[in-house]
């Protein structure tokens, strides 16, 4: 008899503790694609971002303020207009996608370690266990676009600030599954302190008839 509830009882703790690890390894099977995503995520932003500052420091170098924005004035040196010159802005941001594009493809093949602990889903254990190697193969494609800012600094002085606003799209290869990690940089490209009454236009083509609104 008491084998017999001995041999229950056994039965219970077995099916107890296979319940237990099957619930587990759906919990870290679930886990596998965001825990994945999310580590390689993190190293291609931070590779990109790298390779980012450093291409637009290099290309941003070669270039002024003068190179992008001319300052119409009148006779008595008020300022009539503010004007863009087009084909450099046009050069400038081919010039800048195509050296990103180039630099962040450069990077090559990557692997991601992952402790198996990250698995889990449990804060305590997200660095523990062995590592796992995950192999990173990506592409990216660069957009680039040319965006300009105003700020009052004082009386009559104006802080105008051009960006270049650069948009990647990377195409990961991954063991488990393809994916897509999109990344955006503001890069600083030149800055002036305008002295004099700003007009109200602000001219953004060769022809005055396409402007933008400069003061709400």
């Amino acid at each position: 008899m008491k084998s017999k509830k001995f041999g229950r009882l056994l039965l219970i703790v077995f099916l107890v503790a296979a319940i237990g690890v099957g619930a587990f390894l759906l919990s870290c099977q679930s886990n596998v694609k965001p825990v994945v995503f999310t580590y390689c995520d993190a190293l291609i932003a931070s590779l990109g971002m790298e390779a980012i500052n450093k291409s637009s420091a290099d290309v941003v170098s070669l270039y002024e303020y003068s190179d992008f924005i001319e300052i119409a004035r009148d006779e008595k040196g008020s300022i009539l207009y503010l004007g863009t010159n087009t084909p450099m802005v046009n050069g400038f941001t081919r010039s800048l996608a195509l050296r990103c594009e180039n630099a962040l493809n450069a990077i090559g093949k990557q692997t991601a370690v992952i402790p198996t602990g990250a698995f889990t889903g449990s804060a305590l254990m997200s660095n523990s266990g062995p590592k796992v190697e995950v192999d990173i193969t990506f592409f990216s494609t660069v957009n680039c676009d040319f965006v300009t800012c105003f700020e009052n600094v004082g009386i009559n002085q104006t802080r105008h600030s051009i960006y270049a606003k650069i948009d990647v799209l990377f195409n990961t290869v991954l063991p488990i599954a393809e994916h897509e990690i999109s990344l955006t940089n503001n890069v600083l490209i030149a800055e002036n302190v305008i002295i004099g009454e700003i007009p109200g236009v602000y001219i953004s083509g060769e022809s005055s008839t396409s402007y933008l609104d400069l003061i709400p």
